[in-house]
């Protein structure tokens, strides 16, 4: 799944244009260990009108959407 980030913020995910970012959270975990968590979430309206969260992963790249 692609997303399309401008000015740092999700833009598109996949073809479909966001509409509006409703939220935006970072989760910072496990610093202590040798494989550390750090994302940066978004909760997400689409053109489409569905809702779907997305997020980076701070440590080792890329974009995920996050699934239920």
């Amino acid at each position: 799944m692609r997303v399309t980030v401008e000015e740092g913020l999700p833009a598109a995910v996949g073809q479909v244009d966001v509409f509006q970012v409703r939220e935006e959270w970072r989760v910072v975990d496990r610093w202590w260990t040798e494989a550390p968590v750090r994302r940066r979430y978004f909760d997400l309206v689409l053109t489409t009108g569905e809702n779907v969260a997305v997020f980076e992963d701070e440590e080792g790249g890329g974009w995920f959407r996050q699934k239920a």
